[in-house]
């Protein structure tokens, strides 16, 4: 447990939270561990917890009404867990419930560190670095978002795909190729011909 605590701590630390802060922070915490395929946070449900990732995988998704799947996000080792938004402000956001916007799918099994959010909000607007850090946190989280759309617009899914492992280490072999499909909004059959057609050269 005190392993992935430190990890948890040393994550936050970049961000600004003092030694004092992050005791506190822990008190509020829960080592979790889930299944793979195992559904931790639900579209539509009203969302108290978010999660940091001590080991495993997980992706952001929502179901459409025509029944079709489409990945937004993953997450891995070392990275907050949340499903307000595929990126989303926590540290800033006052509402006393927060509805999902996404699901949140194990894809391998996983070991976080669970917190509520409530308790995160009450970090930053009592800590003496809060507004530094809600800063920082609503930041990383805007950048991030600000990558996908210029890079889902501007580059091919070739150029995607080829990426993914430097945001993502080693993603092609812990997910499956029509989850990776889903997230660069092609089916696994047209990735399949781009992939080929680049070997063929």
């Amino acid at each position: 447990m005190q392993p992935l605590i430190d990890q948890f701590n040393g994550y936050l630390a970049l961000f600004g939270f003092t030694k004092t802060d992050l005791d506190k922070l822990n008190e509020m915490c829960e080592v979790v561990d889930f299944k793979k395929g195992e559904i931790i946070i639900k579209d539509g449900v009203v969302q108290k917890y978010f999660f940091f990732i001590g080991n495993g995988l997980v992706r952001n998704f929502i179901v459409s009404n025509e029944g079709k799947i489409h990945t937004y996000n993953f997450r891995m080792e070392n990275m907050l867990v949340t499903g307000y938004a595929p990126y989303n402000n926590i540290a800033y956001n006052q509402k006393s419930e927060l509805t999902a916007r996404v699901s949140v799918e194990c894809l391998e099994p996983c070991n976080m560190i669970k917190v509520e959010i409530a308790a995160l909000n009450y970090m930053v607007y009592h800590s003496s670095n809060g507004d530094r850090v809600g800063r920082l946190l609503s930041e990383a989280h805007v950048c991030e978002l600000v990558d996908f759309i210029i890079d889902s617009d501007t580059k091919t899914v070739l150029e995607r795909y080829n990426e993914l492992d430097v945001k993502f280490p080693n993603i092609h072999q812990r997910v499956p190729q029509h989850i990776i499909a889903s997230y660069l909004g092609t089916t696994a059959v047209h990735l399949s011909r781009i992939k080929n057609a680049k070997v063929g050269r």
